[in-house]
């Protein structure tokens, strides 16, 4: 096992990587994968990440809401000011790779964001419901390299395909500071596409959400392993369980084309379980269906997971009656949620309070995830935990949304390639989590 003089000696080398990179000019060598930091904004539960757009002598810093399953990336450029930017003129390759639907034009005087005969493309904003078409255009963005462990090399990245919004389309993002939307999903001009394809990597990327950062930041890594949640010197790339993602052939996010299947990730939820014993539900709500209704989709907006209300009332009842049995006190319930309990008697151990574990069972040969306290319960108040899952109606698009919450402190690995998702173990039963202080 390392020593923790062994992990100084890296954070040096580290350190000194850097001088050295101020001091001498030199040919940065191909990075092996990309890292983006993750926040989680507390008042809101979203996750969001920090970017420099614009010409390399001059960058504009930043902050855009992770949305999972959303096809590329926008921020507002209503003071965006960058030598390096172009617009993308309507009918252009640039364009029709985005998908652009129509030409937009502006009276004002011409800026990012306001050109005449310009490729237009939807921009959606899921916490204002609000959805548009703004200006495509292109511009330098920088992003750094990793090992896994530490970040080292910065790269600009020319021509990367991005969409101008105005005031309005930011309004109610998370924090004070978050202008944009940085979209993961499985789109050619999605934030991982569009990297994995600059720098010739593995069509793969991984998020690590953080509960908090207040001590420390998540991950997204692009191009693949290895992983490093320190203080832990274990690759965690090397112990992931893998189930297939499903297409699902009908499109199910606000931004639809007809005939074409969905960009957002879903898998196969086989069957949940308390305490090792089955929840008793409809089995056909896990499967889509022809219409393109029902199965599991990941999501980093929701954030709480959200069952189809035969699935939640089976599931908050068995909950309810484990919870019982370890003599774990009911308490009123706090809205959204429709089961709370006194937390004094629920103890706090390493992986959150002691409540019964949750097991989704996912495809593959004994493959599940495990939901411990820290992602089953949320504090609602002053000795109030509630159990974290919403009533989503009898008849959602899709009977299961896995949500921010739920998903904290494991890796997920989205293999585009092999199509598949590789899960961790929850990393609090390794005594760490996905919240670090990696060298920026």
């Amino acid at each position: 096992m390392a020593s923790s003089q062994t992990l100084t000696t890296l954070f040096i080398l580290s350190l000194l990587s850097f001088s050295y990179a101020a001091s001498a000019p030199f040919k940065l060598p191909k990075p092996k994968a990309i890292h983006l930091p993750i926040r989680k904004n507390q008042t809101t539960s979203q996750y969001y990440t920090t970017f420099e757009s614009g010409h390399p002598e001059s960058p504009t810093i930043i902050d855009a809401l992770i949305d999972l399953g959303a096809p590329s990336v926008w921020f507002d450029c209503t003071t965006y000011v960058s030598a390096s930017y172009k617009r993308a003129s309507c009918g252009s390759n640039r364009c029709k790779k985005a998908k652009g639907l129509s030409c937009v034009g502006c009276n004002s005087t011409p800026r990012p964001g306001c050109s005449n005969n310009t490729c237009g493309v939807f921009a959606y904003n899921p916490f204002h419901d609000y959805l548009t078409i703004q200006e495509l255009g292109e511009d330098t963005i920088r992003v750094y390299s990793t090992d896994g462990a530490y970040v080292w090399f910065s790269y600009d990245v020319p021509k990367f395909q991005l969409s101008c919004a105005d005031s309005l389309t930011i309004e109610r993002l998370p924090g004070d500071h978050t202008k944009g939307l940085v979209g993961l999903a499985r789109a050619e001009i999605s934030l991982p596409s569009q990297i994995s394809s600059f720098f010739k990597l593995a069509k793969k990327f991984a998020l690590c959400l953080p509960s908090s950062s207040e001590n420390g930041l998540g991950d997204v890594y692009i191009g693949g392993g290895p992983y490093y949640m320190l203080p832990s010197i274990k690759d965690q790339s090397l112990s992931l369980v893998t189930t297939p993602l499903v297409v699902n052939m009908f499109g199910t996010g606000p931004i639809i084309s007809e005939g074409e299947s969905s960009v957002e990730y879903f898998i196969n939820v086989k069957n949940i379980e308390i305490s090792g014993k089955r929840v008793s539900f409809s089995p056909s709500l896990l499967s889509i269906d022809t219409n393109g209704v029902g199965g599991t989709k990941v999501s980093t907006t929701a954030p709480y997971t959200i069952l189809q209300s035969s699935i939640y009332k089976r599931f908050v009842k068995d909950f309810i009656k484990e919870a019982s049995l370890n003599n774990i006190k009911r308490v009123n319930s706090v809205a959204p949620f429709g089961a709370c309990f006194d937390s004094k008697t629920a103890p706090n151990t390493i992986t959150g309070p002691a409540v019964p574990n949750i097991d989704l069972i996912l495809e593959g040969r004994n493959v599940r995830m495990t939901l411990y306290g820290a992602n089953s319960m949320v504090e609602a108040k002053k000795n109030v935990i509630c159990l974290a899952f919403i009533d989503g109606g009898a008849e959602p698009t899709t009977s299961i949304v896995l949500g921010g919450h739920q998903l904290e402190n494991y890796i997920l690995e989205f293999d585009l390639t092999s199509s598949t998702l590789g899960l961790s173990s929850s990393l609090l039963l390794q005594n760490t989590s996905c919240s670090h202080s990696r060298v920026y």
